[in-house]
């Protein structure tokens, strides 16, 4: 009777290791995710700080030559919290995308469905895993930034806020992408024919005060100008819109990403090659 009795104790036990959020399915899949980016770190991480570096010289030391100033701070100086969020962007979306793809297609996504893992728990990994790439490779632009610039943080919280809820959202992105996608150029044109025109037109090179009214509003409405311009008032204190509801925004805009990423898992469309 006893026997049973700690067996049944055990297996409840177990049920509840399962349901806990941060539980072993969990923890097992974010290690991969991050065992995964960390191995080619020259790839993940190297190549997009070279990358930035290249953004600097071209258009910081470029144009900042001709450019002396925008809204009274050096050029060079107002286009990096853009630079940043740009590697931010990338690295996000590019961790989870192709994750999600690999593991479709190779059929290893098959262990990760029968696993005791939740939809919730399945989302948070392959999004923390995405995020934390874009986090490393922005905290490596930020600190490469320092000497050329001499890039201050005024608002460190909000920099800090701003950042991570970036990296969420489009780590969210990403897994939708990967999801979705039955061919890996599905991933690549959804990088190149959207989020990154989004990017461009988002303000990092210029001010939105800098356009004519037509290509104004264009920016005003185009979603990455609002993440853009909070970091950029939380790193050197200039924006162009309000900055406190564009970072709220902001910030809804990831939980929203992420929640209706756990949905798209909940539902199982497409997870399967």
């Amino acid at each position: 009777m006893s026997d049973k009795a700690g067996q049944k104790k055990n297996a409840e036990a177990e049920d509840t290791s399962k349901l806990w959020v941060f539980g072993i399915p969990f923890q097992t899949l974010l290690s991969r995710e991050i065992r995964r980016f960390m191995r080619v770190w020259t790839q993940t991480l190297l190549a997009p700080l070279l990358t930035s570096a290249l953004y600097v010289v071209v258009f910081g030391y470029g144009l900042g030559s001709r450019i002396r100033e925008v809204e009274g701070v050096p050029y060079l100086e107002f286009i990096l919290p853009g630079l940043i969020l740009l590697s931010v962007i990338t690295g996000s979306y590019g961790n989870t995308s192709s994750s999600l793809f690999d593991a479709k297609r190779e059929r290893y996504i098959d262990d990760v469905l029968i696993s005791p893992i939740t939809p919730f728990q399945m989302a948070l990994a392959y999004v923390l895993g995405g995020a934390l790439r874009g986090v490393l490779v922005g905290m490596g632009t930020f600190v490469l930034a320092i000497p050329l610039a001499g890039l201050p943080a005024e608002r460190p919280l909000l920099l800090l806020i701003a950042g991570v809820a970036t990296s969420v959202a489009f780590a969210s992105l990403g897994v939708v992408a990967g999801v979705l996608a039955t061919r890996i150029d599905h991933i690549f044109f959804l990088s190149t024919i959207v989020i990154q025109p989004l990017t461009f037109l988002g303000g990092v090179f210029y001010s939105a005060e800098m356009l004519p009214a037509p290509l104004r509003v264009v920016t005003y409405l185009d979603p990455i100008f609002y993440a853009v311009d909070a970091f950029r008032f939380a790193a050197v204190g200039v924006s162009d819109a309000p900055p406190y509801p564009a970072l709220a925004a902001l910030v809804v805009f990831a939980v929203a990403t992420f929640l209706g990423t756990t949905e798209l898992i909940r539902w199982g469309y497409k997870l399967r090659y």
